[in-house]
C-alpha cells in the first residue's frame, strides 16, 4: 500500500491525481485489505477535496478575469 506523506503545500493538482489514480488502482486489487481500502479511501477523498480546492481557485481567477474584460 503507498500513502502519500508530501505536504500539501508543497503538492501540485497533478501529483494530487497522481495520488488518486494510484489508490483507486490499489483499492481495485483483490490482494489489498479492508482496512488498507478504507485508509486509502480515506486519503482519495482528502485528494479529490484538495483537487477541487485548486479547481475552483482557478475558476474564481478565471471569472473575474472575465469580468475586468468585459
Amino acid at each position: 500500500m503507498m500513502m502519500s506523506n508530501m505536504p500539501e503545500k508543497d503538492k501540485t493538482f497533478l501529483e494530487s491525481l497522481e495520488i488518486l489514480k494510484n489508490n483507486a488502482n490499489e483499492i481495485g486489487k483483490q490482494s489489498t485489505s479492508l482496512e488498507d481500502s478504507l485508509k486509502l479511501f480515506d486519503e482519495g477523498m482528502k485528494e479529490a477535496k484538495f483537487c477541487e480546492d485548486i479547481l475552483n481557485n482557478a475558476e474564481q481567477k478565471i471569472e473575474i478575469y472575465r469580468a475586468e474584460n468585459e
